[in-house]
């Protein structure tokens, strides 16, 4: 591929992932007609221009482009494109409302400046004086209930050791 081809391609390539589908298709195509006749690398920029007439909304330039890399030399671009075309051939499948998310028009706020919703600046609060603690109250003893269970039953073992 020459230097030309390959920077023609990378720059179609760029527009495309940009979402610039007609500037991918202008550039897509001047790769191709420059690219040496049928080989890997032509079909290669075929296959990228199917995509992006695709995705431009030309979906008869697409299959016809399709159609006509079927019969490309090279196994894999043949490959890719009977992919492609039973995408793009497929019926479109039919979308319930539910199903979709509208996504508001915000075009109008574009124009304004961003405002914070907290007027005060970020100072970070300085940090609070801790207060002097007490001292916890010493404990009191409280009555075991073990302790009395256990004095019980001991009493009651020795009555009874005493009685027999």
């Amino acid at each position: 591929m020459t230097d030309a081809v390959s920077a023609l391609f990378q720059q179609g390539q760029q527009a495309f992932e940009r979402g610039n589908y007609q500037q991918s298709i202008t550039l897509l195509a001047q790769a191709v007609a420059l690219a040496e006749g049928n080989t890997t690398q032509s079909g290669e920029i075929s296959l990228w221009l199917v995509t992006a007439y695709s995705a431009a909304g030309d979906q008869e330039a697409a299959v016809s482009l399709c159609r006509q890399l079927q019969r490309h030399p090279d196994h894999q671009t043949r490959q890719e494109s009977r992919r492609l075309l039973a995408i793009l051939e497929a019926p479109q499948l039919k979308r319930r409302p539910e199903w979709c998310s509208e996504i508001p028009d915000l075009s109008h706020l574009g124009d304004r400046a961003y405002t914070s919703p907290y007027r005060h600046s970020r100072k970070r609060p300085s940090a609070p004086t801790p207060k002097p603690q007490e001292p916890p109250p010493p404990a009191t003893p409280l009555p075991n209930a073990f302790i009395w269970i256990a004095l019980t039953g001991l009493g009651v073992a020795t009555l009874l050791a005493a009685w027999l």
